[in-house]
């Protein structure tokens, strides 16, 4: 992975556009670049935004929490929002990034946000990630999900791995370096994203803790739900059997009641349905007597019918004959008043004509002065336009001078102010001139210099720590004692002896063993055991549901006799109810036929009196008898359907109950299949002896004491255990210490003797180059460096840089003055001509204004009261058009009148032939009619009018309502002798010696008891699933225990290997093998770096050590670094999490943003050479740093300068 170039805008203090191509010179052939500015100029923006591009957030704003906000316009934004990046006072602003990915290809990554319209005071929108490939030149994806994920793959790194394999940051190193045991745990479960151990550690510690509660409150339940014993669960079944028997014996007798007071209410019933019939046969005798007239009335339209057209058809000419008379009269009044019309509109015709020819007079009078008006015209615009442009020329041309002129006063001000600036050079190099000599040779001089430097430094350092070597010699020899003491005295307060301690461990891990085994085995039992008793209870409930079901059967079979019985009554009653329908259909049948047949033209009907005999339809009230029998007929088939349905499900219930026995059957055998080898192996197990003596309710009780008892010893042992362990581990640490101090001392003596080697060796060296340089320094010169070499080197570098960039400077600005003047003499030259310009383009100007006042008067003059010529030639083509039109029209409109003359006249005409024939129709009608009424004179007019206003409805209405008399008179005789004889076989049938009143009273007494009964079967239920109810959730309850006691052991087991409140236990052991694998990869990085140091564990569980392979694998504390081997180590370590992170991939840009500001001067050039060791690996290293001395050695920059107001810029020099 390699980055290539990073562009933004308008993010925090850089407006931008600003484009760092890493592929343009300087930095594509720069190894290590600089970062370089004042504190709060906008480095780290930079690295914002690559951040910003790839991952859409940055590292800094991360650890924020989302419920701090800030303002942001008429709302608020979470701080930890990004876009709070975006620049104030702007509308948009982005951030993007170009890279090689993992394949090779060329990628571009952009983000971007902006505010409504782009508008610095809209309202902030949401942002926006887009990603493309710029080998094909296409958009990979733009939405977030999917970017993250195209970003994540081609990147090889996600934001966490990125932020910590591409920029480094090794400070926290520094801290992680100087840390105890529980810090360093923390730093590095932070720095490598292994939060995840600490949070198994407290769920782990929270699950056993929760099991616990769970199993306890489990036991806690199980108390409140014991079930009955066995003698009291027995007497409440017996109870309940007797009363379900005593409830059957009352349901029998109820139903038995209830059948003897239907018979009775039913022959009440059909007492008052033959009253009723009675009743409704003298209704319908009043009806029919009632009906005389209206029968007369149903003769005469009869009669009336075949003339009933005429008279309608003489009503219906009056009507037609109304509305002509009045249409004739109004189209003679609208003829009269078109004609008068039509006279009026000929006069004002030729009014309009007249009018036209005088307007097109004065358009033809007023053609020469309109096309001098045209010309006038043409020739006003033509010098309005060349006084505009001459007028622009002018104003171009004042403007060049006053430009000039300022360019002049410009260049002026820059030659003194350069005058000025050389006077001050040369003062400042009057100031150095003792530096000249060294000056122009100071490249020969410099590594002598740099040299002296180093064993200036080194020697002062080495004075500095002699002290401290002694003192680390002392220390070395007392902690040496005190090991030994402490080693000695914990063998005294265990009591235990070194050599026997492995013994001690062996054997109480073999006890253990072996309790373990019988802890298993007594588990076994008790699984066993439980399966035999679950086994034996599931065997008493199948025998109780198998007694249930017989019992169900025996009820069931009694029910089914009782319903066969009542089906084989209803099918005789079907049966006697179908003959005696039978007969009533014969008898009713030949009654109707035999009157019909008896009925003569002009003799009474014997049944209504009526000397006529109208078509009816005697077949109609037939069928109304016929299904009222049809209805009883079905009844009684219903009857006998609902008891065969009834029958049925009987049958079907039966079944089941018979299937569901022979279920219980072959269970039954299953469970004693499945009981007795468990029986077997219950009395084969090596514990059943002590079991057996046992009663079958305390067994169970025995092996949970057994259990306890087992894993009271076993938590024993493992606490003595972890005790011996424990000591086992301390004395081996206390070993180590004791191997490591007796090293540390002799390592300590080495040191010291080599110490004073080095600086004699150091002293000599100092003299030697001292003398050297004595020729070409000032002996103030040579004491500060032998007194301070570092700083004195760094103040005379500081000098020579200064006076040499004098000297170009001073040079620079020679030339640069010189060409200034050049270019004075030049504008001064140009200033002459423009001012010269000028002054004709204003006399141009005032001619051709005169010019222009001239034309203006002479159009005025033409035009008059008009306001221009096209004004004026529409006011005359308007007057002509509009005389034309009003002509046109009147001849349109009079056209319109002379149609409307010819359309009425030709109306008025058809009105008068059709009113003449319409009267001659009507006097042929009234003949026809007087004819007819002379040949009926019954019919006066009155009778007449009555009868022809009664329509085709109304006659048939009454048609049907003498129909309908006669019907229901018929109907309610014949369905008076049906209720007679229906009454006569029910009363055969029935005793009545019985009223229903005593009835429905000892139905009411049997009724009352029958509720005591089935309320005492009810609460004897309840009490019985109760019961049953408490025996499965005890036994569910008892397993569900079980699990949880299981389930505690399991979770306690695992939290007292890894488990805390804190998660501290599993952090440190997992951060432990990370440790390992950090200092593996950081050892890697000091090979290359400085090959003599290298990480090691030890002193504590995460302790640091660092061993120096120069003073013979010396180990050291991490504590006694200098800075710029703690720089080295922190280096080592960033590159090392940065390994782990990327794991196979090569990443080729590294950013380093903090770790220099507190460097001296020898630390900082070992920074300096490790920086160079990562740039000759391959890798282009960018350092971020305001620090001065880092500025002048590294000569690739990309410098961030202040430009006040809050805003940077940035530029890239090399």
């Amino acid at each position: 992975m390699k980055i290539l170039a990073i562009r933004l805008k308008n993010l925090a203090s850089l407006a931008g556009p600003i484009d760092i191509d890493f592929t343009q010179e300087p930095l594509a052939g720069a190894g290590l670049f600089a970062i370089t500015g004042p504190t709060g100029a906008g480095k780290s923006t930079l690295l914002d935004a690559l951040c910003l591009a790839l991952f859409g957030t940055v590292p800094r704003l991360n650890d924020i929490g989302r419920e701090a906000k800030v303002p942001d316009g008429d709302g608020e934004i979470p701080t930890s929002d990004p876009r709070n990046l975006l620049r104030r006072g702007t509308g948009s602003g982005f951030a993007e990034v170009d890279f090689v990915g993992v394949d090779g290809r060329r990628y571009r990554a952009r983000w971007e946000a902006n505010r409504a319209r782009d508008k610095a005071n809209g309202k902030l929108q949401l942002s926006r990630q887009s990603f493309y490939d710029l080998d094909s030149e296409q958009v990979l994806g733009s939405g977030k999900n999917e970017y993250k994920q195209l970003i994540e793959t081609r990147l090889g790194l996600n934001f966490e791995q990125f932020t910590r394999a591409v920029m480094l940051a090794q400070s926290e190193f520094g801290a992680f370096l100087k840390a105890d045991d529980r810090e360093r745990s923390e730093l590095l479960e932070k720095l490598t994203n292994t939060a995840i151990y600490s949070r198994l550690g407290q769920r782990a510690f929270a699950r056993a803790r929760e099991a616990g509660e769970a199993h306890a409150a489990l036991k806690e339940r199980a108390t409140h739900l014991l079930p009955m014993a066995a003698d009291a669960r027995a007497e409440l079944d017996q109870r309940l059997e007797q009363a379900q028997r005593e409830l059957k014996t009352a349901q029998a007798g109820e139903r038995q009641l209830e059948q003897q007071r239907s018979g009775l209410i039913e022959h009440d019933q059909l007492q008052a349905q033959q009253a009723q019939a009675r009743t409704a046969l003298e209704a319908a005798e009043q009806d029919w007597q009632a009906l005389a007239e209206p029968r007369l009335d149903l003769a005469r339209l009869e009669r009336l019918a075949p003339q009933r057209h005429q008279f309608h058809r003489q009503q219906a000419l009056a009507a037609q004959r109304a509305p002509i008379i009045a249409r004739l009269a109004e189209h003679t009044r609208h003829h009269a008043e078109l004609q008068q019309r039509i006279a009026e509109q000929q006069q004002a015709l030729e009014t309009a004509h007249l009018a036209l020819t005088a307007a097109q007079a004065a358009h033809s009078d007023a053609g020469p002065l309109l096309r001098q008006a045209y010309t006038a015209q043409d020739n006003l615009a033509r010098l309005d336009q060349q006084l505009a442009v001459q007028r622009s020329d002018s104003q171009q041309a004042e403007h060049e001078v006053a430009e000039g002129q300022q360019q002049l006063q410009q260049l002026q001000a820059s030659q003194e102010r350069s005058q000025q600036q050389l006077a001050q050079i040369d003062t400042a190099l009057a100031e150095n001139q003792h530096l000249a000599g060294l000056a122009g040779a100071w490249h020969a001089y410099l590594p002598q210099l740099k040299q002296v430097m180093l064993i200036g430094g080194r020697l002062g350092k080495g004075r500095e720590e002699l002290p401290g070597l002694q003192a680390q010699a002392s220390q070395a020899t007392a902690h040496l004692q005190a090991e030994r003491d402490a080693h000695d005295a914990l063998f005294r307060e265990a009591k235990a002896q070194p050599d026997a301690l492995a013994e001690q461990i062996d054997l109480l891990g073999s006890m253990l063993q072996d309790n373990r085994k019988q802890h298993r085995a007594v588990e076994q039992l008790t699984r066993v055991h439980a399966r035999v008793l679950e086994l034996i209870q599931q065997q008493a409930t199948l025998r109780d549901r198998q007694q249930h079901a017989m019992v169900e059967r025996q009820r069931l079979i009694g029910e089914g006799t009782a319903a066969k019985a009542e089906l084989e009554k209803a099918e005789q009653a079907l049966n006697l109810t179908r003959q005696l329908l039978e007969r009533q259909r014969l008898a009713r049948n030949t009654t109707v036929q035999a009157l019909r047949e008896q009925l003569r033209d002009g003799e009474p009907c014997p049944v209504c009196g009526s000397a006529e005999h109208p078509f009816h339809q005697p077949e109609v009230l037939l069928q109304s008898l016929g299904e009222h029998d049809q209805a009883e007929e079905e009844a009684a088939q219903r009857q006998v359907a609902a008891l065969n349905t009834r029958l049925v499900e009987l049958r079907t219930q039966l079944g089941v109950v018979n299937a569901q026995l022979k279920d219980f059957q072959q269970q039954l055998p299953a469970l004693d299949e499945q009981l007795q080898p468990l029986v077997a192996q219950l009395h084969e197990h090596a514990l059943w002896p002590a079991l057996a003596p046992q009663d079958d309710h305390a067994r169970s009780g025995w092996l949970d004491g057994q259990l306890r008892r087992l894993d009271t010893e076993i938590g024993n042992d493992e606490k003595r255990q972890r005790a011996l362990l424990s000591l086992q581990k301390e004395a081996a640490r206390l070993n180590q210490q004791l191997q490591a101090a007796q090293d540390a001392h002799q390592q300590a003596q080495r040191h010291l003797e080599q110490q004073h080697l080095a600086l004699e060796n150091d002293e000599r060296l100092l003299q030697q180059g001292l003398a050297d340089l004595a020729g070409v320094m000032p002996d103030e010169a040579l004491k500060a460096l032998r007194d301070d070499p570092a700083n004195a080197f760094l103040a005379l570098d500081q000098q020579i840089a200064q006076r040499l960039q004098q000297l170009d400077q001073r040079k620079d600005e020679l030339e640069e003055q010189q060409a200034r003047q050049v270019q004075l003499d030049k504008l001064h030259d140009q200033q002459q001509v423009r001012v010269q310009s000028l002054a004709q383009r204003d006399q141009q100007l005032k001619a051709l204004e005169e010019q222009r006042e001239h034309a203006q008067a002479m159009l005025a003059q033409l035009l008059g009261e008009h306001v221009s010529a096209e004004a004026w030639q529409q006011h005359m083509d308007a007057a002509l058009e509009q005389a034309r039109a009003v002509e046109a029209d009147l001849a349109q409109r009079l056209q319109g009148l002379h149609t409307q003359a010819v359309q009425v006249a030709g109306e008025l005409k058809a009105s008068t032939e059709q009113l003449q024939a319409l009267e001659q129709e009507a006097e042929q009608l009234q003949d026809q009619i007087a004819q007819w009424r002379a040949a009926h004179p019954e019919l006066d007019d009155a009778g007449l009018d009555r009868l022809l206003a009664m329509d085709d409805t109304q006659a048939s209405e009454l048609r049907q309502r003498l129909q309908g008399a006669e019907k229901a008179l018929e109907q309610s005789r014949v369905l008076l002798q049906e209720r007679e004889q229906r009454l006569r076989q029910h009363a055969a049938l029935m005793t009545l010696d019985t009223s229903v009143q005593d009835v429905d009273q000892a139905l009411l007494e049997l009724r009352e008891r029958l509720v005591v009964h089935e309320q005492t079967c009810a609460e004897l239920r309840a009490q019985q699933a109760d019961d049953q109810r408490r025996q499965h959730a005890s036994q569910a309850l008892a397993e569900q225990i079980e699990q949880a006691r299981q389930q505690w052991q399991r979770w306690a087991r695992l939290s007292g290997l890894i488990g805390s409140a804190s998660g501290d236990v599993f952090r440190k052991i997992a951060q432990g093998y990370n440790l390992d694998l950090l200092l593996h990869h950081a050892n890697a990085q000091l090979r290359q770096l400085a090959r003599r140091y290298r990480l090691k564990r030890g002193g504590s569980a995460l302790g640091l050590l660092v061993l120096d392979t120069e003073m013979g694998d010396e180990l050291r504390s991490v504590h006694s670094l200098s800075g710029g081997e703690t720089f080295l180590v922190s280096l080592a370590l960033a590159l090392g999490l940065a390994s782990m992170a990327s794991s196979t991939l090569r990443i080729e840009s590294l950013f380093i943003d903090e770790g220099f500001g507190s460097l001296d001067p020898e630390s900082l050039q070992l920074a300096m050479d490790a920086l160079d060791g990562l740039q000759a690996q391959g890798r282009k290293v960018a350092v971020i740093s305001h620090v001065q001395e880092m500025h002048e050695r590294i000569p690739v920059q990309i410098q961030v300068r202040r430009l006040g107001n809050g805003l940077s810029d940035v530029e890239v020099c090399g």
